[in-house]
């Protein structure tokens, strides 16, 4: 009788140790994810007082050594480039205002606004023709190419057609459009043509993928506020 009591023991053991581990593990994580609540109430806590502080210093520099995870540096982001959460944050608020706090992976962070630059963002279409290959020889077939679609254009035939017919990326879907280009956010060889170009112009540019019919759609707007400069300050949690 006693023997078969040990046995029963046994194997209820058996049982119940990986449901124990089970349960402690639960307990581990939720235990983390308190751990991990509490710190970042603190760090919130902790913006929230230096928020008002960083607004009002003379001397960035100086309060960025002091408070911040990370070096003094000025970011510059153009318009486009932050997601459709932060892109408004950053583009709506004063010269001097504090953006922030903003929980980015295990890090929280406040954004001081420096200044706002202007800048220009341009409409076009692409032919896009991709090289066989990664050597020069390949580059050269494919502006080839390009410029002999070009000389279509120039006779006459329809771009966008064109562009539905030969164009060797997603955009020839929608006949080549790529949308609005940001001055500071092309390639170099974009950014070069870019720079005189007008409404209905058509070259051939060689850029680090192959080479692009582009045709202008739409003239330059200028932007007041197409660059934004901030310094960081930055907590990690």
């Amino acid at each position: 009788m006693k023997l078969s009591i040990v046995l029963v023991q046994f194997f209820m053991l058996l049982i119940a140790a990986p449901l124990m581990a089970q349960v402690d593990q639960a307990q581990a994580q939720t235990q983390s994810q308190a751990d991990s609540l509490q710190a970042r109430s603190d760090v919130q806590t902790w913006a929230e007082v230096r928020k008002a502080y960083f607004r009002a210093t003379k001397d960035d520099s100086l309060f960025v050594s002091l408070n911040s995870d990370a070096p003094y540096e000025v970011s510059t982001y153009t318009r486009g480039e932050l997601d459709s959460f932060m892109e408004p944050m950053f583009f709506n608020s004063r010269i001097g205002e504090v953006v922030g706090p903003l929980f980015i992976d295990n890090y929280a962070m406040l954004f001081k606004i420096a200044a706002y630059d202007s800048t220009y963002r341009i409409k076009a279409s692409h032919i896009y023709v991709k090289p066989d290959g990664s050597n020069k020889k390949d580059t050269l077939q494919a502006m080839k190419k390009a410029n002999q679609y070009l000389e279509k254009i120039k006779k006459g035939e329809d771009f966008t057609q064109l562009a539905t017919k030969y164009g060797q990326d997603e955009t020839a879907k929608q006949g080549g459009d790529i949308g609005w280009l940001w001055e500071g956010t092309m390639v170099p060889e974009f950014e070069a043509a870019m720079a005189t170009a007008k409404k209905g112009d058509v070259f051939v540019v060689r850029s680090p993928i192959g080479a692009h019919v582009v045709k202008v759609i739409e003239d330059k707007v200028i932007e007041p506020r197409g660059r934004v400069r901030v310094i960081p300050v930055v907590k990690k949690i």
